[in-house]
Parts: structure tokens; C-alpha cells; sequence
């Protein structure tokens, strides 16, 4: 499933976007902590369906992932 990726989270992993087989969120968070280095020590977000979501959920391969960096409004 294609996996946007957003502002620092986008400039380690060098593109804005990956593609990663995850059957669950869980999954997604560690194939992604395997694959952008650093990433561990960062905080971050996942959204599903443009919704932030906590805890583990299962993924079907049609939602819309987005993993996000913490922001600031003003």
C-alpha cells in the first residue's frame, strides 16, 4: 500500500511517499522504523482515511496512510 510521508518524516526517508505491505498499523510502524533511519527517535503520527489513529488497527491495503510529524498551529 502506498504510505504518504510528510515533512521531516519525508526528508529522512528521501521521498514523500513508500510503498509497504502492512496487514496492520503495528506492522506499518515497524516496517517503517526498519526502513527510515532515525525514525525511532522521532515522534510521529499514523492517519488512516485522514483520521489519527492510536493504538494498533488492522489495514486492509485500501486505506489512505499517512505518517505524520508533530506540528504546531498558531
Amino acid at each position: 500500500m502506498k504510505v504518504l510521508l510528510f515533512g521531516l518524516i519525508a526528508e529522512k526517508a528521501g521521498s514523500d511517499h513508500m510503498e509497504i505491505p502492512a496487514t496492520s498499523t503495528a506492522d506499518l510502524d515497524r516496517q517503517l522504523q526498519d526502513r527510515i533511519r532515525g525514525l525511532k527517535g522521532l515522534s510521529y503520527s499514523i492517519a488512516i482515511d485522514r483520521t489519527i489513529v492510536h493504538g494498533d488497527r488492522a489495514l486492509s491495503g485500501s486505506e489512505e496512510i499517512a505518517v505524520l510529524p508533530p506540528f504546531a498551529g498558531g
